[in-house]
């Protein structure tokens, strides 16, 4: 689905009008938001990434090859025709310019290819066939698993200076 972008600063006029064919995801909105007011985007809890300088032009070597959704229908009539229980309701969905694989929770993942079958009729999600892509996609899941943000109160400069204080407030964790 299309993000329409509108930077009203002087220096995104040279991208005024055009197509950016890079993923983006609705997370990034609330960083460009922020950058644009010059605000921190606080990285230990906001999850995306500013796209001032894809409205301003700048050109970027480390943009994302894949894009991430998620779902949770346990208030969905879906929910009660599957027969689910409302913690096995999750689904999670990878997406590159290529490929959209979507893994659902107890059930048997979807992978489409979005350039034979961009309108995805053709559901290739347990075709033998398509198993390199599908461990391929899952990688790309876990990537984004891994990269979610652990922590929201405290940012990493306070972690580092707060690392093996404990003793010395006299909190003893696992000391036998």
């Amino acid at each position: 689905m299309p993000l329409i972008v509108v930077d009203p600063s002087r220096d995104a006029d040279t991208t005024r009008g055009t197509v950016d064919e890079r993923l983006v995801s609705g997370v990034d909105v609330v960083p460009t938001v922020l950058a644009a007011l010059g605000l921190s985007a606080h990285a230990h809890r906001v999850e995306g990434r500013s796209l001032l300088a894809a409205t301003r032009g700048a050109a970027s070597d480390d943009w994302r090859t894949a894009v991430v959704s998620e779902l949770d229908y346990a208030f969905r009539q879906a929910r009660l025709v599957l027969g689910r229980q409302p913690g096995e309701c999750r689904a999670w969905m990878v997406r590159t310019a290529r490929w959209k694989y979507v893994h659902w929770q107890g059930l048997p993942p979807q992978l489409f290819d979005l350039e034979k079958d961009p309108d995805e009729f053709d559901d290739l999600g347990t075709d033998a066939g398509h198993d390199a892509i599908r461990t391929t996609m899952r990688g790309h899941l876990l990537d984004w698993f891994s990269q979610l943000k652990p922590r929201t109160t405290l940012d990493d400069a306070t972690v580092a200076a707060k690392t093996n204080t404990a003793k010395a407030a006299g909190v003893f964790f696992g000391v036998w």
